[in-house]
């Protein structure tokens, strides 16, 4: 291999180390983008759980209330009956 073979290697292999050094930052950022898009996605899963919840309670005091309903009716027809 010749100097200028040689030069030309070298050359291609600084040029090939900066590329990896771009790739490496670009890498970097990618890396913080995708913790913070993870972070949002935990917290939209935290904020729906908290939603699931809040449906489940409403729901509970719906049955409730439809209880207590159905029981006042039950008592209304049975004064109806007397």
């Amino acid at each position: 291999m010749n100097d200028k073979e040689k030069q030309y290697l070298l050359v291609e292999i600084s040029h090939l180390k900066e590329e990896l050094e771009e790739a490496d930052k670009t890498n970097d950022i990618l890396q913080l983008e995708n913790d913070d898009l993870r972070t949002e996605v935990m917290k939209a899963d935290q904020r729906t759980c908290l939603v699931i919840e809040e449906i489940g309670e409403k729901m509970n005091q719906v049955l409730e209330i439809d209880s207590k309903v159905d029981r006042i009716l039950a008592i209304l027809d049975g004064d109806k009956k007397d």
